[in-house]
């Protein structure tokens, strides 16, 4: 019997070509596009779920009682005190380096993801071994690879025995020799915590590692697993409790801190500290995606049910003749659904094996690590609810709206109501809303990010090249200077940290007012290259270095609301006394307000400490003249290679990085525009199904209309009217509900664009108009009908 109604299935979608083709694309499209955001999100959301226990390992966060952004590293007593805690399990403590300099075979060379770590960090995070034991790690200046590193550097060659020269570590020079004891798994894909080198943290580091616990410096990361069943309140109370009684809070630096335990699993996507071991590009749009996903699939299933309805109705003296011989109504109901499952399972592979051929574009224009893990369970959950969810739908179509009472006779006459219109209608109206809310906020979306990238941030990004210097042997100044002498050249400035790098903090307690500075170290010239002008310049330019403090006037007015004046405010730091390894450092000059980071956050209190340590030369900022781009590259190349022939010039362009800033944004706007088009297609072919039905269920009337008199213009207005109201109420409907989720959305933007009423109105627009053209098309196909053919059996 399975047989027999499989084949008949196939056989009628076979000879319904048209009807197949169109239907079972419309579902492949919105399946492929649920498929690539859902499993997206279903990435990002199981970071770390691969790791054993992930439930009860958690990191520690630390940061002043008055500093709301937290730093993702903390404070390094707190492993020593955590392994005293009864409810402590285990507990790790490591730093790490996101691009450091290493020498291979007497070869500089950049590497991502340089750790130092202990034991426990091995056992935690379940680093696996492939040569060597992982207990080494104890040894002083031992390190183990990747599998990745040792193929990309030593490649058939054994790497065991071998040495690494760690030339700097996040700013330490000189870090020390390592010698090469094993070599470790490359790291899963899904996982916050990416590591190409483990270094031990004994030797070289131990005298930096051992200092931790009597110094309030936030260098190293701490991860505790706590015992089944522990909450994370009881140890940050602990940890508190412990700091408050212990010499440490006493020492220099904030007297109050806050401590937290975040939780592994929502690191990767509700983690937005400092130093995140791995930045997450959905942050913002993780929950947006997950909608769009389940609107895009839900229109796509409406679609498909309309198409299928307007089919049944076709069939419906179909079913009639079956009743009359003797089918019983679950035999016709267990054909459609067959059917259906049938379409369905055809739609669910071809989106399957389209998403697989355009994968690598996918992640390209997207800019998005996509993978399908067939592995996982989530694929075939998925699967199941689309089969199921479209059968039943059907046929309970089938089941309450064709075979529920109507007798076989009235059935086969086609005497039966138009109940299917009152079904399809509230279907076209929801997915109109659809249409329209997708358009709404595809449009906000782009006047947000263009009135980002528009805004001023308080300098000037344009023509900037940034080179990263790792050779401090030679005096930086040496090879500006030769570059200063090129006409192509404008300024030249230095400094250690280039907007969007993270910065250190300054703590404002010797200022008399609350709260931590960023701060980054630069020369004067800095200024000039970046476009940032001073408000007030104290600097002596006959000094031959010049040094100090330059703020940002935010900090300024803050200081001036204190202390009336400067000499005020120099007068009270002269009071404060200076430890053994302090100096004071005087105020020469107050720039203009900046966004550092970018217009997600406010402007803050800001810093800069000028000098002429080399080391503040690690970013070389250069303008180069508009109209000399590519010379003054070509300047920038031939002098390096002069002055650093050993060096790969590594550089990059401002403006790229500034843009780099918004790129969770530049992912939604490129989701929503592609989305909200391919929504609109779908939307059109379930318009063109519904325009398609009523006209044929209009046939008589609009020839009994034509043989009174009836224009053709006359009766395409006729049938387009209803599509109009439709559209209005649709309109009604999508307003609010796009003017909350953007609303919501904004409030992640501390500058953010107006919701202007016309985003609104033309949305509604161009779904009138979308709706329109669809449905006249129709319209004018049966209005142009010669009305013998709809009169002739009358």
């Amino acid at each position: 019997m399975l047989w027999y109604h499989l084949k008949l299935s196939v056989l009628r979608l076979i000879k319904n070509r048209v009807f197949s083709v169109t239907n079972i694309l419309g579902l492949s499209f919105g399946i492929a596009s649920f498929f690539v955001l859902f499993i997206h999100v279903q990435n990002e959301r199981s970071y770390d779920r691969d790791i054993k226990d992930y439930e009860q390992i958690y990191r520690v966060i630390s940061s002043p009682s008055h500093i709301d952004d937290a730093w993702a590293r903390s404070l390094g007593f707190i492993k020593e005190a955590a392994m005293q805690f009864p409810e402590v399990e285990n507990a790790t403590q490591f730093s790490h380096s996101k691009l450091e300099t290493i020498k291979i075979h007497d070869q500089s060379v950049s590497q991502n993801d340089v750790l130092s770590v202990d034991t426990n960090f091995m056992s935690i995070f379940c680093v696996e071994s492939l040569l060597g034991d992982l207990s080494e790690i104890v040894k002083p200046n031992v390190a183990f690879i990747s599998e990745r590193f040792a193929k990309k550097y030593f490649k058939s060659e054994n790497p065991i025995g071998q040495y690494l020269e760690i030339e700097s570590l996040q700013l330490e020079k000189g870090a020390g020799r390592y010698e090469i004891v094993g070599i470790i798994r490359n790291t899963p894909l899904k996982t916050h915590i990416n590591y190409e080198i483990l270094l031990s943290q004994k030797g070289s580091l131990g005298e930096r590692y051992a200092s931790l616990g009597t110094r309030k410096i936030q260098w190293v990361y701490n991860y505790l697993k706590l015992k089944q069943g522990v909450s994370p309140t009881i140890i940050t109370d602990k940890i508190l409790t412990h700091f408050n009684n212990s010499s440490l809070r006493q020492t220099r630096g904030p007297k109050d801190y806050k401590f937290n335990l975040l939780s592994l699993s929502d690191i990767h996507l509700k983690s937005d500290c400092r130093f995140e071991l791995k930045e997450s590009r959905t942050k913002i749009n993780i929950n947006l995606f997950t909608i769009i996903a389940f609107v895009i699939l839900l229109v796509s299933l409406i679609n498909f049910v309309s198409l299928i309805t307007v089919n049944l109705f076709k069939r419906s003296k179909e079913f009639g003749l079956k009743s009359s011989i003797g089918a019983h109504k679950k035999h016709l109901l267990y054909q459609v659904f067959l059917e259906v499952l049938l379409l369905c399972s055809v739609s669910i592979v071809i989106s399957l094996l389209g998403i697989e051929l355009i994968k690598p574009f996918i992640n390209q224009f997207y800019e998005i690590q996509f993978d399908i893990f067939y592995d996982e369970s989530i694929i075939y959950w998925s699967i199941l609810i689309i089969l199921l969810f479209s059968g039943l739908i059907s046929v309970l179509f089938v089941r309450f709206f064709i075979l529920k009472n109507n007798s076989t006779s009235e059935t086969i006459k086609g005497l039966r109501s138009l109940t299917g219109k009152r079904l399809l209608q509230p279907l076209m109206i929801f997915q109109i809303t659809i249409v329209i809310v997708l358009i709404s906020a595809t449009l906000l979306v782009n006047k947000q990010i263009d009135y980002l990238l528009d805004k001023p941030l308080g300098f000037n990004t344009h023509n900037i090249v940034v080179l990263r210097l790792k050779d401090f042997s030679k005096d930086p100044n040496i090879f500006a200077n030769e570059l200063r002498k090129k006409s192509q050249i404008e300024s030249i400035g230095f400094t250690r940290q280039y907007f969007g790098y993270p910065t250190q903090t300054f703590s404002l307690d010797g200022f008399g007012i609350e709260g931590n500075a960023e701060m980054s170290f630069a020369d004067y010239d800095f200024f000039k290259t970046m476009g940032i002008h001073f408000v007030h310049n104290f600097v002596n330019p006959s000094r031959d270095t010049i040094e100090g403090m330059v703020i940002n006037n935010h900090l300024y007015k803050r200081l001036i609301d204190k202390h009336k004046t400067l000499e005020n405010l120099n007068s009270y730091r002269s009071d404060i006394p200076l430890e053994a390894d302090q100096r004071r450092v005087d105020i020469i000059g107050v720039v203009d307000d900046f966004n550092y980071s970018s217009a997600h956050n406010p402007i803050g209190d800001y810093i800069f400490l000028l000098g002429e340590s080399r080391y503040n030369a690690r970013f070389i900022h250069v303008r180069i003249s508009p109209q000399n781009i590519k010379t003054g590259m070509k300047c920038i190349q031939d002098e390096w290679s002069k002055h650093y022939p050993k060096e790969k010039l590594e550089y990059f362009f401002m403006d790229d990085k500034i843009a780099q800033q918004y790129q969770s944004e530049n992912i939604l706007r490129k989701i929503l525009m592609s989305f909200s088009i391919l929504g609109i297609l779908i939307g059109i072919i379930g318009i063109s199904a519904l325009s398609y039905f009523i006209s044929e269920q209009r046939t008589k009337e609009i020839g009994i209309r034509k043989v009174n008199g009836a224009q053709t213009h006359e009766i395409i207005t006729m049938l387009n009217r209803d599509f109009g109201w439709w559209v209005f109420i649709a309109f009604i409907i999508s307003c609010p509900l796009a003017w909350y989720a953007m609303d919501k959305w904004l409030e992640n933007f501390a500058y953010k664009t107006e919701l202007s009423w016309w985003i609104f109105v033309l949305s509604g627009l161009i779904a009138m108009g979308i709706a329109l053209l669809t449905v006249s098309f129709q319209s004018w196909r049966a209005a142009t009908r010669n009305p013998v053919e709809s009169l002739r059996y009358e």
